[in-house]
């Protein structure tokens, strides 16, 4: 959309009121039932206006307050429909007799919430005198809180139905608000939202009038080329693409990421190690059981051998007693007599057998 000052709609459809820390103040496109919107991107298809400022009509300044403007010119501030405007520490200036161009890129932010951020859900609860939260919405109602506490009264920007401060207490106002932005990160904590959207901004400025379009534009306006010098200027926002940048804040482990990335090194690592020390001890034990039938295998083979011998000797003895007892009966029987109960040679071997058996 185009428009410059001569060719705007009533007010009523394009613009509307707002009360600020400045005064009075005018929305474009802050209606989010009517909303307008680009169909392209690039400069001549956004919002181009061309104001006086009219520095005639500026109020003299007798001492510096907390609202004293000492620039002439606008102040500008770019938000979202779902924010009120803060306009007083978050606008940028434009001067006059330049026409300065705004170039905007949409970006959405979205942070986490507790344990791995500290962001706070704009769809929560419902915010105190604001549709959603904000950050703006945020510290404007705690500046509300702190004067409302000290001075008993609100500023008329500021949320709520309290009645409007007189002249005779903005001094209360002044100290209130400048003693809590002293301390404003004690009293009054503001928390990121989880779902932001604000827009890059980048600025460039040309110098109007040009010699050719001075005396033109002091005949349209019927003004003066220095007034028009010191008066005009040009305001002219687009965005650069019809596209956005999204931003998103992700865990760094979640717990399926953590329990994988364990198993994982536990796999590796102590795996490894788990094999080395099977392995050490494989190695002990075939050591300690080689050991053991070294030590084992002469006792054994010292009872084979015991066990052969007793074999042997046995035998011998038998095969002896064998011989033997024919013999003696051959040497009783010639004679007719009847052999005697034992032999003196049947006992030997007979107590030699004895005590040869009990070894075996």
């Amino acid at each position: 959309m185009r428009d410059s000052a001569s060719r705007l709609h009533p007010e009523e459809s394009i613009l509307f009121q707002v009360y600020t820390r400045y005064g009075k103040c005018y929305t474009f496109n802050g209606n989010k039932t009517t909303s307008r919107k680009s169909k392209q991107g690039g400069m001549g298809n956004g919002l181009e206006i061309m104001l006086d400022i009219q520095q005639d009509e500026y109020l003299p300044i007798w001492r510096e307050t907390n609202e004293t403007s000492l620039e002439a010119g606008i102040r500008v501030q770019i938000h979202s429909q779902d924010e009120p405007p803060y306009i007083h520490q978050l606008g940028f200036g434009v001067s006059p007799g330049f026409q300065t161009f705004v170039s905007c890129q949409e970006q959405r932010l979205t942070y986490l919430p507790q344990p791995w951020g500290n962001c706070r859900s704009t769809s929560k609860e419902k915010f105190p005198g604001y549709d959603t939260y904000s950050i703006s919405a945020c510290r404007l109602l705690c500046e509300t809180n702190e004067v409302l506490r000290v001075c008993s009264c609100r500023m008329v920007h500021m949320p709520g139905t309290a009645d409007i401060c007189p002249p005779s207490k903005i001094n209360c106002v002044d100290k209130a608000l400048a003693q809590l932005q002293k301390n404003s990160g004690d009293t009054c904590p503001c928390e990121t939202p989880c779902n932001l959207t604000r827009y890059g901004k980048e600025l460039s400025m040309v110098k109007i009038p040009s010699k050719g379009s001075a005396r033109y534009l002091s005949r349209k306006y019927d003004k003066s080329e220095d007034y028009i010098r010191d008066n005009f200027l040009v305001l002219d926002i687009f965005f650069e693409a019809l596209n956005y940048e999204t931003i998103e804040q992700k865990k760094a482990y979640d717990v399926a990421g953590l329990l994988g990335d364990i198993g994982g090194q536990m796999g590796l690592f102590i795996g490894a190690s788990i094999l080395t020390v099977l392995e050490i001890l494989d190695y002990i034990y075939e050591v300690i059981k080689h050991r053991l039938k070294r030590l084992l295998r002469p006792q054994k083979e010292e009872k084979k051998t015991k066990q052969q011998t007793s074999t042997v000797a046995t035998v011998g003895l038998e095969e002896i007693k064998a011989k033997q007892e024919p013999n003696d009966m051959t040497r009783s029987h010639p004679e007719g007599r009847t052999p005697t109960p034992s032999s003196p040679t049947t006992t030997t071997l007979s107590h030699t057998l004895s005590a040869i058996t009990p070894g075996t």
